[in-house]
C-alpha cells in the first residue's frame, strides 16, 4: 500500500516536472512563488509502520537466551514473578536492521539484517509483544512509555 502511494506521488512529482518551461543559458529562471507549507513526510497519512512477515515457531523452540530475556524483562515490567510469565506466541525473522523493528528517533542503528523473533508475552496483568535478535536482545515497543529496555541474555 505504502509502495502504491509512493509510486503516485513519484509519478505526480514528475509530471509536475515535465510541465515546467526550461531555462535557457544566460537567462533567469522564471519566479515561482514557494510552496505555503511543505508536507512532513515522516509524520504524515502516508507513513505505515512495515513490519516484516515471521514465520510461527513454538516458543521451546527459541534460543533459551531469548526466552530468558523475555521473561526477565516481561517479569520486571509487571512486577511478577518470572514463573507467572507465559509465552503465548512466536514468530521467527529477519529484523532490517539493529533496532528490531522498534527505531527511536534521533538513534543510529547497525545496517544490516537481523535474525530474530517477535514474542507475546503474557501475565495476569496484561500482555507485551517483543522483538529480539537470536542471542538473547530484546525490545518492546508497546512499551514506549519510557526508553525501551535492552536485556543481556541471562545465563
Amino acid at each position: 500500500m505504502f509502495m502504491a502511494r509512493f509510486a503516485g506521488l513519484l509519478a505526480g512529482a514528475l509530471s509536475l516536472c515535465a510541465l515546467a518551461p526550461a531555462v535557457e543559458p544566460g537567462f533567469p529562471p522564471a519566479q515561482i512563488a514557494p510552496p505555503q507549507r511543505i508536507p512532513d513526510i515522516a509524520s504524515g497519512p502516508l507513513v505505515e509502520t512495515l513490519q516484516p512477515a515471521g514465520q510461527p515457531v513454538n516458543t521451546a523452540t527459541m534460543p533459551r537466551a531469548v526466552r530468558r530475556a523475555v521473561v526477565a524483562d516481561a517479569a520486571k515490567r509487571f512486577n511478577v514473578a518470572e514463573s507467572a510469565v507465559v509465552l503465548v506466541r512466536a514468530e521467527q525473522l529477519t529484523w532490517s536492521d539493529g533496532s528490531l523493528g522498534c527505531p527511536e528517533p534521533g538513534v543510529a542503528y547497525t545496517q544490516v539484517l537481523v535474525a530474530g523473533f517477535r514474542v507475546d508475552a503474557t501475565t495476569s496483568a496484561g500482555t507485551l509483544t517483543y522483538h529480539t535478535d537470536s542471542r538473547g536482545s530484546v525490545v518492546s515497543c508497546g512499551a514506549r512509555s519510557a526508553r525501551p529496555v535492552r536485556s543481556q541474555p541471562v545465563r
